[in-house]
Parts: structure tokens; C-alpha cells; sequence
């Protein structure tokens, strides 16, 4: 008789989160509020605090979720460059720029994060950890503490890339930066051969 209402309240829960993290990366994790979310679902303000204590608890799972699950496709990936040339591709691309919701939280939400809780904070960088050491173990080079630093500069190069073609309201220069710095990526991370076809 019990196991319907967890097994419910595990979906709820897991659409509440689901739901929150595309509305953050969308919006904003201040510009979206506790009702508008639980209205989206079709669920009462009062029943949030059924699965979370504060926003800064749903806000700490929400914006670290799309870094986790992105570690875990990484993590499919065999390392070399053919696999650094996909991510990269994938990454500093339209759909990024152009699809935050449903893209990489760091472009996004990385500048209101450095001002969150540190409940918040702490989750997130837990997270990214992970992806950076994902990341790590797709790059070829002398040990793993300098794949490590170059996993720190190819996912600022990329965050950044996304961040300034979404930043400026020129659509030609956007779709520059975001040639140049694929290209740049490409080359530094994954031999120059890779910068083959990297226009968008």
C-alpha cells in the first residue's frame, strides 16, 4: 500500500527538479519563483516543501543535475581526440548558444552562482569536479594532473565561447565568436587536423 505514494512522490519530485533546472538555465535561479514552478506542474506552493526544505536546496540539485548527467555520457566516450572533437564541436555551438534551458548550466548560471548560498555553491562544485575530471580522462597528455589543468582551460574556452555569442546582439559577430573560438579549441585540444568543417 506504501509503494504507490513513494513511487509518486520519487516522480514528482524528479519532474520538480527536471523542470526547475530548465527553468534556471532559461531564466535565472532568482528570476523563477516557487509558485510559478509548482504551477507549471500542475502543484500547490504547499506541496514543495513535501521534497524540499527552501529553493536553495531545490536550486543546490537543479543546477548541479545537467553537469552530472553530462559527466555520465562523457564517461561513455573512449578518450583521444575524435572524442575531444565531438565534445568540443557539440559544445561551442548554436544549440548551446541558442537553447540555454536545455543546455549546459555554466554559460547560464555561473555569474549568480559565484553569489549563491554556499548549500548551493558546494553542490555545483561538487558537480562540476566531476565533469572536469571526465573531461580530463578524454584528453591525451603527460599525466593526469596536467590533463586536469588542460580540462580547467578547454571548459573555460568553451564556457566562454557560448557566454559571449549569447552576450552580444550582432547575429553575424555572435556566429564569429563562436567559429573562432571552436576553431581555436579544436586546434589546441584536439590537433590541428580537427579544425576541418568547423563552421557552424
Amino acid at each position: 500500500m506504501t509503494r504507490y505514494p513513494q513511487a509518486h512522490k520519487a516522480q514528482t519530485h524528479a519532474q520538480l527538479v527536471a523542470t526547475a533546472s530548465a527553468a534556471f538555465r532559461a531564466q535565472g535561479v532568482t528570476a523563477v519563483s516557487i509558485p510559478a514552478l509548482m504551477n507549471q506542474l500542475g502543484l500547490t506552493h504547499g506541496g514543495f516543501y513535501a521534497h524540499f526544505p527552501s529553493k536553495d536546496a531545490l536550486a543546490a540539485e537543479a543546477c548541479a543535475r545537467p553537469l552530472l548527467r553530462r559527466s555520465e555520457e562523457l564517461a561513455q566516450l573512449p578518450p583521444g581526440a575524435e572524442a575531444l572533437r565531438q565534445v568540443i564541436a557539440a559544445y561551442i555551438s548554436p544549440q548551446q548558444r541558442d537553447h540555454p534551458g536545455e543546455s549546459c548550466p555554466l554559460p547560464s548560471l555561473a555569474g549568480e552562482l559565484a553569489r549563491a548560498t554556499p548549500e548551493v555553491r558546494h553542490a555545483f562544485t561538487e558537480a562540476l569536479q566531476r565533469y572536469l575530471d571526465r573531461l580530463a580522462a578524454l584528453l591525451s597528455s603527460e599525466g593526469a594532473e596536467r590533463e586536469r589543468d588542460q580540462a580547467f582551460a578547454l571548459a573555460a574556452e568553451m564556457v566562454g565561447a557560448v557566454l559571449l555569442a549569447r552576450v552580444v546582439d550582432d547575429s553575424a559577430l555572435s556566429d564569429r565568436i563562436l567559429t573562432a573560438c571552436r576553431a581555436f579549441a579544436l586546434d589546441a585540444f584536439a590537433g590541428a587536423e580537427a579544425t576541418a568543417g568547423a563552421s557552424p
